[in-house]
């Protein structure tokens, strides 16, 4: 079973469940909201949440029906974090394009029942291209677009030599790595697939913008200095904040233009 990405034109976000309409109250539990009991449309704000993809998909499933109860339009989502990369410096910021599974395909599968239903992990390539754009202004370190590999696992799942659980040789692993790489993978985390299966499900513009701690060609242990780490993980804001200011930017722009 297939599913393909849906859009409101209306610019809402849009849910495809039509049980929400006849629900008395919809309690959002791991966010400790809900439909009566908060005034969500003045309430939205920023959320945080856990890691991989069942931490992920718990909290989009209630941050998407969040922004549809507060009725919030034309919106983007962007996932900024941490990856490890393949074949790139240490510190490089990876824009992806398509997230794909173990297997290098662009694909989300989720067991819905007892069937297993495939979804599409492809996000918004005019998005990807303006925050490509938006690095020019950023100069001082490496930013490119490429795949994101998302694995269900840190360890075994990543080809990791260092886990408590290991099956397979350094060869086999470095082997698997350099597919990965010539399949267009640049980076490995553990999110991407299921937040752009999402996001596209719903309608939502979505980008993923990792930094890279280390190159997984060259070893399975971070190395740099935790001064240096703390700086890395602040390359993505730096890009997305770049963006924030280049669309406020153009919507002051817009509305002057009216006046």
């Amino acid at each position: 079973m297939t599913e393909t990405t849906g859009y409101a034109g209306s610019g809402l976000v849009h849910v495809k469940n039509p049980h929400l309409d006849s629900m008395e109250e919809d309690v959002l539990y791991h966010l400790d909201l809900g439909t009566k009991t908060h005034n969500l449309p003045a309430m939205f704000g920023d959320i945080k949440h856990g890691m991989g993809i069942p931490s992920i998909s718990i909290m989009l499933h209630e941050l998407i029906k969040l922004l549809h109860h507060a009725k919030c339009r034309d919106v983007t989502i962007i996932r900024i974090g941490t990856s490890g990369g393949l074949g790139i410096e240490a510190g490089s910021v990876v824009i992806t394009d398509t997230a794909v599974d173990s297997s290098f395909k662009p694909r989300f599968e989720q067991v819905v029942l007892d069937d297993v239903v495939v979804r599409s992990t492809e996000l918004d390539k005019d998005l990807t291209e303006e925050l490509l754009a938006c690095s020019k202004e950023i100069p001082d370190f490496p930013t490119l677009i490429g795949h994101t590999m998302c694995t269900y696992d840190f360890y075994e799942g990543q080809g990791r030599l260092d886990g408590a659980l290991c099956s397979f040789s350094s060869e086999k692993k470095l082997e698997y790595l350099k597919r990965a790489y010539d399949a267009g993978v640049r980076n490995i985390e553990m999110e991407s697939t299921a937040f752009a299966a999402l996001c596209g499900l719903c309608g939502l513009k979505a980008a993923v913008v990792c930094v890279t701690l280390l190159d997984r060609l060259e070893g399975d242990q971070i190395r740099v200095p935790r001064e240096v780490l703390g700086e890395y993980q602040q390359r993505p804001q730096r890009l997305i904040a770049a963006f924030i200011r280049k669309r406020l930017g153009m919507k002051r722009n817009a509305l002057l233009s009216t006046h």
